[in-house]
Parts: structure tokens; C-alpha cells; sequence
């Protein structure tokens, strides 16, 4: 399935030790403002610098994943969940309240 937004990279390699690596999010949508959650499978060893936001039409936003000190490991992933939304929307966390997402889109991550 095509969706308007697209992830680079798709996938994230760090330092175990710990470590940062962007990514970025860009629509490629001219209409459609979207609105994003981060989730991860790893919190105890993953921190990411906006767990909510907005991508506008045509825009782009980075997103710093941060890695903790910890084992190697190489089946981690973020799963970013993302809905269309108003230009009056303020609160990027509100249409995520009930769980719903239009789509979603993963990011490998890999500790060495």
C-alpha cells in the first residue's frame, strides 16, 4: 500500500552502548495535514525526541531516536501511527484517544 507519508531511513543502526539517529517524515500529500504517535517494541533501550506531532502538507519533521546503554539486539522496531487532520488541530495526541490510525509505517531498529 502507497501512503502519502514516507519514512527515511527505514531502518536504524546504533551503537549499543548507546547512540542518535534521525529520521525524517515527509508528506508528500498537498492537501493533507496528518498527525503522528511513535510507538516502540523496546522503551526500556529506545527514547524518541517527539512521540506526537504534525507533518504539514508537503512538509517534513526529524525525529531523533535515541538508543540507551544496553545489549546488542536487532528485532527492535517503532511502528508511527498516523491520522489526517484539520488545519485548526492543535492537540496531535487527541485523535490517537481512542487507538484509531488511518495507516501506519515501521522502522527497523538495530543495536550492534
Amino acid at each position: 500500500m502507497t501512503t502519502p507519508i514516507a519514512v527515511d531511513p527505514d531502518s536504524v543502526v546504533v551503537q549499543a552502548n548507546g547512540g542518535t539517529s534521525p529520521i525524517v517524515l515527509e508528506n508528500a500529500s498537498p492537501h493533507n495535514r496528518y498527525c503522528y504517535k511513535v510507538k516502540s517494541t523496546n522503551n526500556d533501550h529506545y527514547r524518541v525526541s517527539s512521540v506526537y506531532g504534525f507533518v504539514e502538507p508537503l512538509g517534513s519533521v526529524k525525529i531523533d531516536v535515541n538508543r540507551l546503554p544496553g545489549p546488542p539486539k536487532s528485532d527492535d522496531r517503532l511502528e508511527i501511527l498516523f491520522q489526517p487532520v484539520e488545519a485548526s488541530q492543535t492537540d496531535p495526541k487527541g485523535p490517537f484517544a481512542n487507538g484509531a490510525s488511518e495507516f501506519k509505517l515501521d522502522v527497523k531498529l538495530c543495536a550492534e
